[in-house]
């Protein structure tokens, strides 16, 4: 729901090139140079971590873009949402906000 006249900013959070997406840590090595996501945790995926991203501990508008893996074929993502970010969903889409969840 962004409004034409909100200010917006290009930011790369992955690039995919013919051999797949480019694995996390390269990705900061190549393109730090670039407007690129802010790195905020660097470490295993626990339960911790998603509780404190999802009580915003991480100071993130919308939630965070989990990576592993150390090529491309091995590489995998995930999205972890803020509770703050579920509740303008609901309050934007009611009945309809999941399909804009996670």
């Amino acid at each position: 729901m962004h409004k034409p006249d909100e200010p917006k900013q290009l930011i790369l959070f992955d690039v995919e090139t013919n051999r797949g997406i480019v694995p996390p840590e390269q990705f900061v090595q190549d393109f730090s140079d670039l407007a690129i996501a802010r790195v905020v945790y660097r470490g295993k995926l626990t339960g911790q971590f998603v509780e404190d991203v999802r009580a915003g501990k991480y100071g993130v508008a919308e939630g965070v873009v989990c990576k592993g893996g150390n090529s491309p074929v091995d590489l995998w993502m995930v999205k972890i949402k803020t509770n703050a970010y579920m509740k303008k969903l609901q309050q934007a889409f009611q009945d309809d906000w999941e399909n804009y969840w996670e």
